[in-house]
């Protein structure tokens, strides 16, 4: 290690390593040395939004700073200006969207869904089998005017685009069924929620228009509906590890909802067939979100249009 230019060496205890532990040193909620959000400091306070705690012995921490307070939850209901087009053409509505073909939306701004709540309805009614059609959300860093293109990220990205966390709320193979899944850690694996992701798939048995709400605690976890229905548990199961994650990210950096239709991977592909490379096929295929409604409170970006039909603060 180097302070003001002078060299120190630690001596280290056998079996200790590097870790990144929730919220501080010392931590039950840690990820075991050597996965990818232990490997280093970056990894571990930008990508994981952790503490990382080097090999060695750890000094005493001083008094923790108290976390600012959220902002009011509000119920906001955005426009077609609070929306943008990520690529391609789609079409930009009041509380929601229609993409055509290879295309994608995104919010302007980040929200703080925790304790709050995301519905819509959306319709894959027009979507082929072997199109991936979704709506989920990423946590990228963004400037006061708004996200663009260029800040995308997602759970499955490795070096050197950019890794953040994704919380897939209904990815759909065409309109015979979906998946939602949690990605919290970079790169592959079975340990835990990495790029395979923690995952809830279903069939839609015949029908292809939903109401969906996402509904999330303060410590993080979320239950998605389907038509009033839980979609039921993720496998494997989310840790503590992972909550953690996704607490910090959405106070940190919030939640922007993404939402694209594109060919190359899709769930279900043994019920549902496997992905399509016809690019007529992704050509014709379209889906819609509307009535977007959204509960909670804006951490980045420009504040978005709040809802008409009722009080647009809540009371928590």
């Amino acid at each position: 290690m180097k302070f003001a230019g002078v060299a120190f060496v630690t001596l280290l205890a056998p079996g200790m390593a590097d870790q990144c532990c929730y919220p501080s040193c010392g931590s039950q909620g840690c990820n075991a040395p050597g996965e990818w959000c232990s490997q280093s400091q970056s990894n571990c306070e930008g990508s994981c939004t952790g503490h990382f705690c080097p090999s060695g012995p750890t000094p005493t921490p001083g008094p923790t700073p108290p976390t600012p307070p959220p902002g009011p939850k509000a119920s906001y209901c955005p426009s077609a200006n609070d929306i943008t087009v990520a690529y391609g053409t789609p079409q930009l509505n009041n509380q929601g969207w229609t993409v055509h073909g290879n295309g994608g939306v995104a919010t302007k701004s980040t929200f703080n869904l925790l304790g709050g709540s995301v519905e819509f309805d959306i319709d894959f009614s027009g979507v082929g089998k072997g199109v991936n059609a979704n709506i989920y959300t990423i946590s990228p860093s963004i400037a006061a005017s708004g996200y663009t293109p260029d800040k995308y990220c997602d759970g499955a990205a490795m070096p050197p685009k950019e890794f953040c966390l994704e919380v897939d709320w209904v990815e759909s193979n065409g309109a015979c069924g979906g998946a939602t899944t949690l990605h919290t850690i970079q790169g592959p694996g079975p340990n835990g929620c990495t790029s395979w992701g923690c995952r809830s798939s279903y069939a839609y048995d015949g029908k292809t228009k939903f109401h969906m709400k996402i509904e999330h605690g303060e410590d993080g976890t979320w239950t998605t509906y389907k038509d009033g229905a839980s979609i039921g548990t993720l496998n494997p199961a989310p840790s503590g590890n992972d909550w953690s994650i996704l607490k910090s990210n959405y106070e940190k950096k919030g939640a922007l909802i993404y939402s694209s239709e594109w060919e190359g991977w899709v769930p279900l592909d043994k019920q549902c067939g496997a992905f399509s490379t016809d690019k007529a096929l992704l050509a014709r295929s379209h889906f819609t979100v509307s009535n977007l409604k959204i509960v909670g409170s804006v951490v980045q970006g420009p504040t978005p249009t709040r809802c008409a039909s009722e009080n647009s603060t809540v009371v928590v």
